[in-house]
């Protein structure tokens, strides 16, 4: 609000120009009112209005006399005069006090309100310009720090560091970068990360070891004396994380760890940029440094396969089992496999939203409503590329396969025969196996193909073979060649194919197909 000080000797007036207007709907305050120029002038000091409405002709400092007054004092304030009197000698001389508007009396509200809103406009306007200049010596020593973290060119002459160390005062043996990215919330805004960037210049910037900056998408401080240990990184992403969390924010931080001197702030720089940009292998909440055993998988996790039957496979299968319990480890199977071959971030959602589509796809002509029903319980499977951390991303992962696992499992609880068997007859093309099975469902491979063999009346391969048998049938009555059936049904050697339809059917698949 627009601060207001009223002068006028006479009492109705003062108090009716206080009532009659709506000052505070136009952007004022009305802080005090005076009988006179004496107290006026002792008001003015308690308040500093931007705005003095003033009578022209008072008893003891007439209102010029007090505009002259503060003028000299070096007020800047904005000031209306009232007067009774067209006196046009009064409004020259109110002219070169740099008055804003003269008024005659009685006032015409409409025309105050005139003036009021112009004034409102310029108030602001000087106060915006007000604000730039007091930054500006801010600017000025960003706009240097900005130049020294950059590489810089010797050949021109430009940008040498020694200079601009020495222009911001920085004379310390060891300097240190320590770099954040911000992490919008879904539905952030401008508004919002330029809150969150003012609270963490705020809170840090004043410091004279701390020296804010902003370098888009980045900001950050350069440290003159460099986190002594663990303990002081982990503090720092404490107060960090209190001031950024709070505004629905999340933020990566990385250091550049120290160098030698501010001359070579520009490597520190460099390489907390770097740690940043892969910021997504690391884990959540960590101050990132060029130290590798702050990765979430600082080496090779052991592959959770075995021969014939990769990971992905197996995932599939515990999903559309409803093994609900085999889905993490194999999630982290998975990322551990990406990462030895030196996958990047990309490379690494691609494959998990390839993984999850496969799944829906491999179960939505048989469960029409699985899509949908996944849909109200988990994120669509785009998000996973909005995953800020490898973390986020096999959380999302897990916990979208794992409803679709629920899913799987409900209403046959306990059932695992008749989950294989369903099993055998969509995926009777694929190497199914009864020791992967067996892991999945937690039993042991013998006891489960007795299970199996208790309940079907055949072994588990028997029973594959025979469904294939069946399916291959259908195929040759529908005319397909004799090598496309035996690939369709999941014999990749078409006389392996032959040699068990003559087992379980009595004549060659050829024959077969001229008996139809």
């Amino acid at each position: 609000m627009i601060k207001v000080l009223i002068v006028d000797d006479e009492p109705k007036l003062r108090e009716g120009l206080r009532a009659l207007i709506p000052w505070e709907e136009l952007g004022y305050t009305v802080v005090a009112t005076a009988a006179n120029g004496l107290q006026a002038q002792e008001k003015y000091h308690i308040f500093y209005p931007e705005l003095i409405v003033v009578d022209i002709r008072m008893p003891g400092m007439d209102g010029l006399e007090l505009i002259g007054e503060l003028r000299e004092e070096g007020s800047t304030s904005h000031v209306l005069i009232l007067s009774g009197h067209a006196d046009f000698e009064y409004a020259k001389r109110a002219i070169s006090y740099r008055i804003d508007g003269y008024l005659l009396k009685p006032v015409d509200e409409e025309e105050l309100i005139n003036y009021l809103e112009e004034l409102r406009v310029t108030i602001a306007q000087e106060d915006r310009f007000s604000r730039w200049n007091e930054e500006e010596p801010a600017r000025n020593r960003e706009s240097l720090l900005r130049t020294l973290l950059q590489p810089s060119t010797a050949e021109e002459g430009e940008n040498d560091p020694v200079k601009q160390a020495a222009a911001l005062g920085l004379k310390s043996d060891r300097v240190e970068v320590i770099l954040l990215e911000l992490l919008a919330p879904a539905g952030g805004s401008e508004e919002g990360e330029r809150a969150v960037k003012a609270a963490v210049e705020q809170y840090f910037g004043s410091s004279e070891e701390r020296m804010f900056f902003t370098m888009p998408p980045y900001i950050g401080f350069l440290l003159q004396e460099p986190l002594p240990g663990k303990q002081e990184q982990e503090r720092l992403m404490e107060e960090l994380a209190s001031l950024i969390c709070r505004e629905g924010y999340n933020f990566s931080a990385a250091t550049g760890g120290p160098v030698a001197g501010p001359e070579e702030a520009a490597q520190s720089f460099q390489v907390a940029r770097e740690l940043l940009r892969r910021a997504f292998f690391y884990r959540k909440g960590i101050l990132i440094s060029a130290d590798l055993s702050g990765m979430l998988f600082p080496g090779v996790a052991e592959a959770y396969t075995e021969e014939g039957q990769d990971a992905e496979s197996r995932l599939m299968l515990a999903v559309e089992t409803g093994s609900r319990a085999a889905i993490e480890p194999l999630v982290d199977t998975i990322c551990a496999e990406l990462l030895a071959a030196g996958s990047e971030e990309q490379q690494i959602k691609d494959t998990f939203v390839r993984i999850l589509s496969t799944v829906l796809a491999r179960l939505e002509p048989v469960y029409p409503e699985i899509r949908s029903n996944a849909a109200k319980h988990s994120p669509p499977i785009g998000e996973l590329y909005h995953s800020h951390y490898l973390a986020d991303l096999q959380e999302q992962a897990v916990n979208f396969m794992a409803e679709i696992a629920d899913q799987m499992s409900s209403g046959s609880k306990g059932n695992e025969i008749k989950k294989i068997t369903e099993l055998i007859n969509r995926r009777y093309n694929e190497n199914l196996k009864l020791e992967t099975l067996s892991e999945l469902f937690n039993y042991n491979s013998a006891y489960l193909g007795k299970m199996f063999k208790n309940t079907t009346g055949e072994y588990f391969n028997t029973y594959v073979d025979k469904v294939r048998i069946e399916k291959a049938k259908q195929f040759l009555a529908q005319g397909m060649k004799v090598y496309e059936v035996a690939e369709k049904v999941g014999y990749m050697n078409p006389d392996y194919f032959n040699a068990k339809f003559r087992k379980y059917v009595g004549l060659s698949p050829s024959s077969f197909r001229k008996n139809i």
